[in-house]
């Protein structure tokens, strides 16, 4: 049977359910050690990272020293690190309550571009132009602002009035703004907080007549979520939020879509630290940020046991790898095609075809939100087989090489579904070398 006539079979495998597991599977990360103080980290191209330790803006840069891109004689609250785009960065504080426009090569600021009261978090809207969100009657009041900020002029407009605490901030792929709402109650009472969408027309048509919007311009996207300090979206219009109540970076599934859902990308349930903040680094691949996708994008989450740990922790997708028992050219008699770094307790469809790969789009397959990465050249397989998947991720295949002169090289490629049948992935094709 051929591969397409096979995927079918393989996405029936998906009804089988198995234990869910705690962690995700399909990614992999590395930590990144910070200062016990630092706090509004971000990361920055050229493995950059800037945080802020309560008197002074630090940039660290690989192979060069630290240094100071702005300093406080007295300590101040940091609230917000943005990055413009433009070779800047626009830091807020809520001590003093400034807006500093910071140069990353060049002269430290001594004054403050603007101030605004009780600012918490921004976004950018448009080059030089951003959306912060800011508390300025105070605590005491019932509502939270959004205020825009031309830079570096420091003009300030307000944009719109919404009910409760500060909440966070983010920009959709597609351009739209989303707010998620913060309780004025504290302890904060559980499923308090609406993620609310504002259309970038609605935005744009706003700024332009001096409009100041309300709950009755946005659209809710989602309610009932526990927390959200922090906001941010991947590439595929997933928006990522840390959750304080629950302990977990928590993800709405979709978020641009119609029908968002909620899942925990980590959870964090007995650590010694928790999350603070989200960064999601775009990488403009054909690929998403799903797990065991082609690795694309990066998100950094900061985290923090408020007093001595501080770390940043760098993830990205991790693609299944396939590969031969006795290397390649395979010789005469037995060896296996194996595959690492699956899903633990999945189910996989391995294909051989003719070599060479020819690539082709990722194939959109229903009911899943990952791609398949499929090798065009393999629609026309000669051969497959289903394969289970061990439990740390293994399948393997043995086959029998009856010797070839000369050497005839074949293209492989492994299709699979994780074992609660929800995550679909594949490993990059392999060439396969059959000798004598």
């Amino acid at each position: 049977m051929n591969s397409t006539s096979s995927i079918p079979c393989l996405l029936a495998l998906a009804a089988i359910t198995l234990p869910a597991q705690q962690l995700p599977e399909g990614y992999h990360n590395h930590l990144h050690a910070l200062p016990s103080t630092a706090g509004n980290v971000l990361a920055l191209p050229g493995d950059r990272v800037v945080w802020f330790d309560g008197t002074d803006l630090m940039l660290s840069t690989p192979n060069l020293p630290l240094r100071s891109l702005l300093h406080f004689a007295a300590p101040v609250f940091g609230s917000f690190t943005l990055d413009l785009g433009t070779g800047a960065l626009l830091f807020g504080e809520s001590s003093t309550n400034g807006l500093w426009l910071v140069p990353l090569n060049g002269v430290a600021p001594t004054l403050p571009m603007a101030t605004l009261v009780l600012n918490y978090d921004a976004v950018l809207l448009a080059p030089w132009r951003a959306i912060v969100s800011a508390k300025t009657g105070g605590f005491a009041t019932p509502d939270n602002e959004l205020f825009t900020v031309d830079v570096p002029s420091g003009h300030l407009q307000l944009l719109a009035r919404l009910p409760g605490a500060s909440g966070p901030l983010a920009m959709a792929p597609n351009g739209d703004l989303y707010y998620a709402t913060a309780s004025l109650l504290f302890p904060t009472p559980p499923g308090q907080t609406t993620v609310l969408r504002f259309r970038r027309n609605v935005v744009d048509h706003a700024i332009l007549t001096q409009q100041v919007l309300g709950p009755a311009n946005a659209e809710i996207v989602f309610t009932g979520i526990d927390a959200a300090a922090d906001l941010a979206f991947d590439d595929d219009g997933d928006l990522l939020f840390t959750d304080w109540w629950t302990n977990t970076v928590g993800e709405l599934n979709d978020a641009i879509g119609s029908a968002p859902w909620r899942s925990n990308l980590v959870d964090y349930t007995g650590a010694l630290v928790s999350a603070g903040s989200v960064q999601f680094v775009g990488a403009g691949a054909a690929a998403v940020f799903e797990p065991f996708q082609p690795a694309a994008g990066t998100l950094y989450v900061h985290e923090s046991s408020f007093g001595t740990v501080s770390q940043l922790r760098v993830v990205q997708a991790v693609r299944a790898v396939a590969s031969c028992s006795v290397g390649n050219p395979v010789p005469t008699g037995s060896f296996a095609l194996q595959v690492s770094q699956g899903p633990r307790g999945g189910f996989g469809l391995m294909a051989i075809g003719w070599a060479p790969g020819v690539g082709g789009a990722p194939l959109v397959v229903h009911g899943f939100e990952q791609p398949l990465f499929w090798d065009a050249a393999l629609h026309a397989s000669f051969a497959t087989w289903l394969v289970a998947f061990d439990a740390i991720g293994n399948a393997t295949l043995g086959l029998h090489n009856p010797g070839i002169a000369p050497v005839q090289s074949f293209l492989t490629q492994t299709a699979f579904v994780d074992g609660n049948g929800i995550v679909l992935g594949s490993a990059a094709p392999f060439v396969l070398q059959l000798g004598p």
